[in-house]
Formats: structure tokens, C-alpha cells, sequence
């Protein structure tokens, strides 16, 4: 009877040893979670403060023109819309007209002053072409929903290539600042992101050309994830 009992409390240390590694197991666990969220949160509202940060230096530098401009900036995506694609391109084309080509002389190489405090966290600036749905042309059968996405996009690639190689080449900046080359690229959308006023998409205004900047952020929290790993 005594050898049964002492095996029975043998058996109940063991069991209670592993319940305790078990529960020390899942304690550290629980701290690497926490550490690993407080971090992702520590990324977060830095580069939060960093986008809205970036946004006042460019509403200082560029608020007295946005009207003569009809511009406007987006604090939410940063990004500066040019509205008139009247005073942007001959139409239906993707030639600058000398209007857009005077005011990207002034801003491409202010825009630049303004994001070179941010370098080490600014992913890409984008150029953004978008176009307008050619409606009466579908209503009537002389071009299809694809036809007409395809042609847009065609227009709207052409277009935002014209306006990165007019800056890049002809407007004022420093030739020698390679870091620019490396962010700037140009992306035609087409009609897939229209503009809506009150709920309903206003295609005479989903004609614009947007410059947006992209920060890091999401390649930092990648970054960070793969060192935890």
C-alpha cells in the first residue's frame, strides 16, 4: 500500500510539473504577443503623426496656390489632386497643355523640398491618371464597358508617363537627387477609381491627375515581423 501511494504521488508531481511548464509556456507567449502588438502600435502612430506631419508642410507650401491651381490635398491618402483636365492636356490626349506645364515648373520642385525631410520614410510618389467613362458612346453601342476601360487606360498610362517625364526632365530640380528616381513612378487607373459628390460619381471631375505619396509603413511592420520570426 505505501509503494502504491508512492508511486501515486510520484505520478501527481510529474503531472503537476507539466501543468506548470505549460502554463509558463503560455505566460511567455502571452508576453511575446503583447511586446509584439505595443511594437505594431509603437510603428503605427509614428508613421500616423509622420502622414499628418507631412500633410501640414504641404498644406504650408502650397495652400496660397491651390486655388489658382484648383488643387486640393488629401490628408487622409496625401495625396495633391490637379481637378481641371482642361488646363492639364489637349483633349482626349496626352499632351501637356503649357498651362499644366507652368504650374508643374513651380510645384514638382517645391514638392521636393518638402518631402526631402521625409526620405528614409517615404515608400513611392505616384503619379495618378485617371479618366472619365465615355457614358453616351456606351449608351448608344459604339463602344463597350471594356473598350472603353481599355481605352482609358491606355489615355490615363500616357498621360501620367507625359507628366513624369516632364518633370523629371524639364522642370527645375536638382538632376543630381537620384533618390527621386528611384520613388517616382506613374500608374494609369482608368475610369476604376471615380470621384463622388453626394454619393454619385461626377465623371467630369474623375478626369484629374493625382500625385500621391506613399510612406513605408507597412513595409516597416513587414520588416519588423520577419525579425520575430
Amino acid at each position: 500500500m505505501n509503494e502504491e501511494n508512492e508511486d501515486s504521488g510520484t505520478a501527481g508531481d510529474f503531472n503537476l510539473s507539466i501543468s506548470d511548464m505549460m502554463s509558463a509556456l503560455c505566460a511567455i507567449f502571452v508576453l511575446l504577443c503583447i511586446g509584439i502588438i505595443l511594437q505594431l502600435k509603437q510603428i503605427s502612430e509614428h508613421y500616423v503623426r509622420t502622414k499628418y506631419t507631412l500633410y501640414d508642410d504641404l498644406n504650408k507650401e502650397f495652400y496660397a496656390d491651390l486655388k489658382n491651381w484648383n488643387a486640393e490635398i488629401n490628408s487622409e491618402n496625401l495625396s495633391i489632386r490637379f481637378k481641371d483636365p482642361d488646363v492639364l492636356f489637349v483633349m482626349n490626349q496626352a499632351v501637356l497643355r503649357n498651362s499644366y506645364k507652368q504650374i508643374l515648373d513651380d510645384f514638382f520642385p517645391r514638392l521636393l523640398k518638402v518631402v526631402s525631410d521625409y526620405e528614409n520614410l517615404i515608400e513611392e510618389i505616384r503619379i495618378e491618371g485617371h479618366s472619365s467613362e465615355a457614358t453616351e458612346r456606351i449608351k448608344t453601342g459604339r463602344i463597350t464597358e471594356r473598350q472603353d476601360y481599355e481605352e482609358g487606360m491606355e489615355l490615363s498610362q500616357a498621360r501620367t508617363r507625359s507628366v513624369l517625364s516632364y518633370c523629371l526632365n524639364d522642370t527645375k530640380y536638382p538632376k543630381e537627387n537620384e533618390w527621386i528616381r528611384s520613388k517616382i513612378i506613374a500608374i494609369g487607373y482608368s475610369k476604376s477609381h471615380p470621384v463622388k459628390v453626394n454619393g454619385k460619381i461626377d465623371w467630369n471631375a474623375s478626369r484629374r491627375v493625382e500625385f500621391r505619396i506613399k510612406l513605408n509603413s507597412d513595409s516597416e511592420i513587414q520588416k519588423y515581423l520577419a525579425t520575430e520570426q
